[in-house]
């Protein structure tokens, strides 16, 4: 008997095997950041176009979460995680041996394919579990995403000195084949609730627009935010969705219903969706900049060592977000995302406070991720819980787009303010005499700071609005 019509299989084996996938995913896209010099020398490519080469898995990822997770709904959500997996892994394969960057571009885009097992293996997990165990569940996944992105960093910049950086998609295509091979086995889910056609143009309107929006983001710091073309691309984008919500809100048959979307807690958790995904990245890209950025104005790290500071928080989210997740079902979202958005707000202050060592490094990174991830749980589980069955994919696929438009932006914000706050060092270089070099300077790193504080207490503000829950066995006690 298959995996896909055997109901007894323990939920535990399936988060088992959803949270190997998740991490696999995760840590196979943050192996690219350390090798990106090295790549753009060897594939001959501008800044611009290595740019692409992690944008184009963004770009495709934000835009068909939604509408896999509305074909997970209708068609079945396993069916639908092992067809995301098997893009994947193909993409993965042709990376490691493109000839050139046009070539690793088509693939990674490709590969976005793959971020739809996200949303897809959350909707899987609420099927499976009973609800008070759901946000716990949750928690796990969640907490994937930053271990593979830290480990994936250090395990890259090995990778990449050692074997050379066509090896990272090598390695990583024999691991998605396993984890291919593990899902195909032992991944169940419900049939689909109810089958419906799927409305294309709503997903064709809300696919352009998003794809437009971060292809502006992609281009800004190198075209500049306002050139010309680029507020053509923005102005596109915004009348983009302005159709989707036009056409949204007169069709019947729209991607995912409006009514759905006008619900407090899953406008609430949308809202914040977009704010985490800004401060988990001004995070990451902030600590990473000033780890590896030279004296005085930095630590002076190489890249292992400067995601080394990041993986002692990232670790312990393993113990963490099962944590948060379980008072999340007891005490309700709100009273977690307040407490999540105050931490957060006090972690990025500390980094203004103190960052002189590797070790006050790793402290502020601690508390700023508990705070993170103390977010990032109520914010799933809002949509999860909120959503009626037959579109709980495609409201976690929504969530998920939403929450990567603004993981687009932190990093683009963090270049920014580091070109915009620049300072002088002088070095003395052996046979050359003293040279001057501009670099990021404290103040560049003092707004990165300030402002993921600010936006976090702006989260908080915003998480008073939750409309509080705890769970009680198979269903939700509104409070």
């Amino acid at each position: 008997m298959t995996a896909s019509r055997n109901p007894r299989i323990r939920p535990n084996v399936i988060l088992g095997v959803l949270t190997l996938v998740s991490l696999m995913t995760s840590y196979v896209e943050a192996m690219v950041v350390p090798s990106l010099p090295h790549i753009e020398s060897a594939l001959s490519a501008t800044d611009e176009e290595a740019a692409w080469i992690v944008s184009a898995y963004l770009v495709v990822g934000a835009t068909i979460a939604p509408l896999f997770g509305k074909m997970g709904d209708v068609y079945g959500k396993r069916r639908l995680y092992l067809i995301s997996l098997a893009l994947y892994s193909v993409a993965v394969l042709m990376a490691g041996f493109v000839p050139n960057v046009y070539y690793l571009i088509a693939a990674r885009a490709v590969q976005g394919f793959g971020f739809a097992l996200f949303p897809l293996g959350l909707a899987i997990v609420t099927d499976v579990f009973p609800r008070e165990r759901v946000a716990v569940a949750q928690g796990v996944l969640s907490a994937m995403f930053a271990i593979g992105m830290t480990v994936g960093i250090i395990a890259g910049a090995y990778i990449e000195e050692y074997l050379g950086w066509r090896a990272m998609f090598h390695t990583a295509f024999a691991i998605s084949i396993i984890m291919l091979v593990l899902a195909s086995l032992l991944l169940w889910s419900p049939s689909p609730v109810a089958r419906e056609r799927i409305d294309f143009a709503s997903t064709v309107l809300l696919a352009s627009a998003t794809t437009v929006i971060l292809m502006y983001l992609t281009e800004a710091p190198y075209r500049g935010w306002l050139s010309l073309g680029q507020l053509l691309l923005l102005v596109t984008g915004f009348a983009l969705f302005g159709g989707f919500i036009a056409y949204g809100s007169r069709s019947t048959r729209v991607l995912i219903r409006f009514d759905l979307l006008k619900r407090r807690n899953v406008m609430v958790a949308n809202l914040l969706g977009l704010l985490s995904g800004v401060i988990m990245f001004l995070l990451f890209m902030g600590v990473i900049y000033y780890a590896e950025e030279l004296p005085p104005y930095g630590l002076g790290l190489s890249v292992i060592s400067a995601a080394m500071t990041l993986l002692p928080a990232t670790l312990a989210m393993i113990f963490i977000a099962p944590l948060v997740g379980a008072i999340t079902s007891s005490l309700g979202p709100r009273p977690v995302l307040i407490y999540g958005s105050l931490v957060s707000a006090l972690g990025f202050y500390l980094f203004v406070w103190d960052r002189t060592s590797p070790t006050a490094l790793v402290l502020d990174s601690f508390v700023a991720g508990v705070g993170v991830v103390s977010t990032t749980i109520p914010i799933v589980n809002m949509v999860a819980v909120s959503m009626p069955p037959d579109s709980v994919s495609v409201g976690l696929g929504f969530n998920t787009m939403v929450r990567f438009l603004g993981a687009s932006i932190g990093p683009v914000l963090a270049a920014t303010l580091l070109t915009d706050y620049r300072a002088y060092a002088e070095y003395i270089i052996p046979y050359l005499g003293t040279l001057t070099f501009t670099e990021g300077g404290p103040q560049a790193f003092n707004m990165i700071f300030y402002i993921g504080s600010a936006i976090s207490i702006v989260m908080m503000v915003i998480s008073l609005f939750t409309k509080n829950y705890r769970a009680r066995g198979n269903a939700a006690l509104m409070l």
